[in-house]
């Protein structure tokens, strides 16, 4: 990553030197530095420095806005063996080229026999001279003109001597702690203190199937749950670690389009969730982003700019690594009409691929990248890619539930399994069943679903308290539950409560294998024990991948219903067992490991086994506008130019109509 590396490589590729004309900035990148107490080349850093007064732009600072800094307190170090300077103020980093760095390159140029500069840009340099000092307009652009066509600045132009103008601090040496001598250690005697086992043991071995895994159970806890009143709260502090093989914690937001936490409590609650994992260290736990409330306006900007959306990937990786998470979720709800299709595709896409690039590097387990998606049928159809969103999540997250609400004028169930047989073609398509089947339809792996259990309920308020049954007259949502406190919904504790009131009708619908019960005005369609076990028979039978439970703070996690503690995510989790999913999806980041986990492997990957001097080219089967070129035994990931995508047939870079599968891209200007 240097000049003289890129240039010296167009000459490898067969270049003329005198036509390439080699890229000057009078610009400088900028970082803040995590410790400004270190401050040399590769220091870390949180990020891109304090944007210019001037370009506004955090990371990026013109060479005018240097010259400000250096004159106002800022150090100036030169790094001879780089040959730039870079300059320290504060917890402020910017590397740049000035005059003496200039004539360094300029003086490379002419040794080189390359064909001259290309600036980058004219107005970024001191077009007024009166910033840097010496009085001199386009300082740097002008020491290029002198040293490459002789050309005086004037007579009295003179290069400004930095470490004179700019005062210079030496980074102070880290403490160097004397470590004491080496002992030496006889093998042999080593070898004798170690105590022999005075017991065999023999190791089964057992066939280990390779095209299966048991059944995830995702539970989602929300951040709001802590605040409910009285016995309704609900802390971290409430899960049994064992209970659910996934924990999702809802929800993160965005900030400035950057993942972040959502209050001031959050991160105390995220280190108690992660805590979790001391008592159950196989158990992940994932930060969720989005929902209902968040709404989709805020994906739709943060996925609007590419920048903006590659900087929240990144962004993300770091959060999600500070705190401990084992992945993300991502909850958009909804994405609509073909734009919105395709960045939910682009954003899933970008985090899945940064996720897997960063547990190469990292050496850690790698991100799991889930998302939740709606059951509505008319909602897939309407911003749902299923087999390309299918590539890039690891899960996906079903919300089988809220068919019905208070929204509607007559009652219907939250969440049935099967139809009413009367029910119209419309309302038939409003059931677990038929969303899963239309999920697979549409091109998702049945392993990779997960199906939406609730453990809540939809309440109303009938207008004909004689008219009880779905599809009766309702006049609005059911009276506020006493921890959850709001209008048509009910926790399953608060169900409970309400079961056990006087006059109270429980009744099974036999039709939709779910319950509802009815008091005065008063109605409420909700799972149990029985209707949620009838649903996990049903999910073994069609070999789907597991269960999502919304939420865990509302099942009766206080034992208040019967005794048991979480009656219903038990009773699912009882079912399960024993429950083996067949993994036959073959995506591109999939592959069975001995133990039926998903394991990553890159759809992508070009391999570099040249001779050396060789060089072969190959297609980026991922970016159409992007190859590879194999240089011996080195890999190099090249764009091709603004409109145009690699065609492997022909090693150039082409019009997109010339390239099959590349079709969709930017097409060529019309001829004349």
């Amino acid at each position: 990553l240097s000049v003289d590396y890129a240039a010296s490589l167009w000459v490898k590729l067969g270049a003329p030197k005198d036509k390439l004309i080699i890229g000057m900035p009078t610009y400088g990148r900028s970082f803040t530095l995590s410790n400004s107490g270190r401050y040399k080349v590769n220091s870390p850093a949180t990020g891109g420095g304090k944007e210019g007064v001037y370009t506004k732009e955090s990371g990026f600072l013109a060479y005018y806005e240097v010259c400000e800094m250096l004159r106002n307190g800022a150090s100036y170090i030169w790094d001879d063996e780089m040959k730039v300077p870079y300059a320290v103020q504060g917890d402020q980093w910017v590397g740049f080229d000035d005059e003496r760095s200039i004539r360094h390159k300029m003086k490379w140029i002419k040794d080189n026999g390359y064909g001259g500069a290309m600036v980058w840009t004219v107005d970024m340099d001191d077009f007024s001279g009166k910033v840097c000092g010496g009085d001199v307009k386009y300082p740097l652009i002008g020491a290029m003109r002198e040293e490459l066509r002789g050309i005086s600045r004037g007579k009295d132009a003179k290069d400004v001597d930095w470490e004179k103008v700019a005062g210079f601090e030496e980074e102070e040496e880290e403490e160097v702690i004397e470590k004491p001598a080496p002992v030496k250690i006889s093998a042999s005697e080593s070898l004798n203190r170690v105590r022999k086992p005075n017991k065999k043991y023999t190791i089964k071995s057992s066939a280990i199937d390779k095209n299966s895994r048991p059944a995830q159970i995702f539970c989602y806890i929300t951040s709001w749950s802590q605040k409910r009143p009285g016995l309704g709260r609900f802390t971290p502090d409430n899960i049994d670690p064992k209970l659910c093989t996934h924990i999702v914690y809802a929800f993160a937001t965005l900030k400035d389009h950057k993942l972040a936490e959502a209050s001031d409590k959050d991160e105390e609650m995220y280190e108690k969730v992660i805590a979790l994992r001391d008592k159950n260290p196989d158990l992940k736990i994932l930060l969720a982003i989005g929902g209902w409330a968040f709404g989709s306006t805020p994906f739709k900007e943060l996925t609007g700019n590419v920048f903006r959306m590659n900087q929240f990937v990144y962004d993300a990786i770091e959060l999600l690594r500070d705190y401990k998470f084992n992945g993300l979720d991502v909850d958009w709800e909804y994405p609509r009409g073909s734009d919105d299709r395709d960045a939910y595709v682009n954003l899933l896409k970008e985090l899945r691929l940064a996720f897997e690039g960063e547990a190469k590097t990292s050496g850690q387990p790698r991100l799991l990248l889930t998302a939740a998606v709606p059951a509505s049928f008319e909602a897939i159809a309407a911003g749902y890619d299923v087999p390309e969103i299918s590539k890039y999540l690891d899960f996906i997250n079903v919300m089988t539930y809220d068919f019905h609400g208070q929204w509607e004028r007559t009652v219907g169930h939250n969440s049935p399994l099967f139809p009413l047989e009367s029910a119209t073609s419309y309302q038939k398509k409003l059931t677990v069943d038929y969303s899963a089947r239309e999920w697979v339809k549409q091109g998702a792996p049945k392993e990779k679903l997960m199906i939406g259990m609730p453990t809540y309920g939809r309440s109303f308020e009938l207008v004909n308290m004689s008219q009880f049954d779905i599809g009766a007259p309702a006049s609005g949502g059911g009276k506020p539950g006493q921890f959850t406190s709001e209008s048509g919904f009910m926790s399953y504790y608060e169900i409970c409560d309400f079961l056990q009131v006087e006059n109270t009708t429980l009744v099974w619908d036999n039709e939709q294998q779910v319950p509802f019960a009815y008091r005065e005005d008063q109605w409420v369609g909700f799972d149990d024990e029985r209707s949620l076990k009838t649903k996990i028979a049903w999910l073994k039978e069609e070999g789907f991948g597991g269960i999502m439970i919304w939420s865990i703070d509302m099942d009766d996690f206080r034992g208040h219903c019967g005794g048991l503690k979480y009656p219903l995510i038990a009773s699912m989790k009882q079912e399960l067992a024993g429950y083996k999913v067949k993994l036959s999806y073959d995506g591109p980041f999939e592959s069975s490991n001995p133990n039926g986990q998903y394991t990553t492997k890159d759809p992508n990957e070009v391999v570099c086994e040249e001779e050396d001097g060789h060089i072969s080219y190959h297609r980026d089967k991922s970016d159409c506008t992007h190859y590879f070129m194999c240089e011996g035994e080195r890999k190099h990931h090249m764009p091709c130019p603004v409109n145009l995508v690699f065609n492997a047939d022909q090693n150039v870079c082409d019009w997109p109509e010339n390239v099959v599968g590349c079709e969709q891209h930017t097409q060529s200007p019309p001829t004349n």
